[in-house]
């Protein structure tokens, strides 16, 4: 299936060249002129990139921004800008834009940005939910912190523990088991909580990007850079920065990661002026680290640096007191909800073949597997015919 890219500009001769070229590109276009006609495409087809001018008169790219950090939080958004209005471009990096490219734009540069973008949002998607809601006794805590079992009590502790201090944080565990929600919930708990949290996935960045990524580049330092870009390290000045996968970086980035940890502070590429390192990083990774450490391909310097403090998450197969006690009883009203049907019964029998599977994509799985249930449900009871794999 082709990722459908929506397009949003006033002016309707670039509307017509971005829609030729991102066509020809693979990509299938929805472009409009206005963002009201365009709001109801966005509720209800699956969008993969949102490519919006950040200036027209009628209403501004940051309205566009915010309405889907409100209403469609999975779908990356990139601003089309011109010269006198970088600045605002960068502002609307640090309020939550994947990025932003310049008009004229050149096409290869243009590519780069959306492709980046849709395999951004096909990583997110493959993790559970982020939706914070409100526990009894806990306070607004995310997903993964649900659950009476001893290993979720002592998470909640080091949460509470982690977010009050400021130094690097790694979080172990696999894919699903909600690594983003847990470090995005220690920024939210932090004296940092009023400044960006700025997340980078590796896994999404072709090496030969990954360094300007981090660090950003001047205009000039080749010849494709036809303007300065501020990198994650800059956007997330007086934050946090969360770098998912960090093991996938390339060792050229390791080493210029660790320089501008141990030196704290860091230049562009391409440029003179040395920026300090006001942050907090937060890193994952999916896979065991230390094994990469012992083969010699991740720095392992950088790697004690990071650890000074280590979560690692427990999967579904290690929890699943949890699943009965609250995850099963969380998504199924979840999905009732948006189904819009009161919430279904849920039988013993049903409760012990959740707690019997393997979940092998851990919290997305189980969430994704009631969703289907109460999809498929007839009555006021989810059945396990409702739950199986036709």
């Amino acid at each position: 299936m082709r990722d459908k890219i929506l397009v949003l500009d006033d002016e309707a001769n670039l509307r017509m060249i971005l829609e030729a070229t991102l066509t020809r590109g693979g990509y299938d276009v929805l472009s409009f002129e206005s963002f009201e006609s365009a709001k109801t495409t966005l509720d209800t087809e699956e969008i993969a990139v949102v490519l919006t001018d950040l200036q027209m008169p009628n209403f501004s790219g940051m309205e566009v921004l915010n309405y889907c950090q409100q209403f469609a939080p999975d779908v990356p958004v990139i601003m089309i800008t011109a010269f006198g209005t970088v600045e605002r471009a960068v502002l609307a990096l640090k309020s939550g834009a994947f990025d932003f490219v310049l008009k004229p734009f050149e096409s290869g540069e243009l590519f780069r940005t959306i492709e980046k973008a849709c395999q951004s949002r096909r990583i997110r998607k493959r993790e559970p939910a982020l939706e914070i809601m409100s526990a009894v006794g806990v306070g607004p805590v995310p997903v993964p912190l649900f659950g009476q079992c001893a290993s979720t009590r002592t998470l909640r502790d080091d949460v509470e523990r982690i977010s009050r201090l400021e130094s690097p944080l790694l979080i172990l565990g696999e894919v699903g088991t909600g690594k983003r929600s847990i470090a995005y919930e220690i920024h939210r708990k932090s004296d940092r909580a009023r400044h960006p949290f700025v997340q980078i996935s590796c896994n999404t960045i072709p090496p030969i990007f990954q360094i300007t990524e981090l660090m950003g580049v001047e205009k000039g330092a080749s010849p494709v850079n036809l303007f300065s870009k501020p990198g994650s390290f800059e956007l997330a000045q007086g934050g946090t920065l969360f770098i998912e996968e960090i093991d996938t970086l390339s060792i050229d980035a390791q080493n210029a990661m660790f320089t501008a940890l141990e030196n704290e502070s860091f230049t562009r590429v391409g440029g003179v002026r040395k920026f300090p390192l006001d942050f907090r990083i937060i890193a994952t990774s999916s896979r065991n680290i230390s094994d990469a450490v012992k083969k010699g391909s991740f720095h392992v310097e950088l790697f004690y640096k990071l650890s000074a403090d280590v979560l690692d998450l427990k999967s579904l197969r290690d929890r699943t007191e949890d699943i009965r006690s609250d995850l099963v009883p969380y998504f199924l009203s979840r999905a009732c909800q948006k189904k819009g049907v009161p919430t279904l019964e849920c039988s013993e029998e049903v409760m012990t073949w959740f707690q019997n599977q393997e979940w092998k994509g851990n919290l997305g799985e189980l969430e994704r597997k009631v969703q289907k249930g109460v999809n498929l449900a007839k009555g006021s009871t989810l059945k396990i015919e409702d739950l199986m794999d036709p």
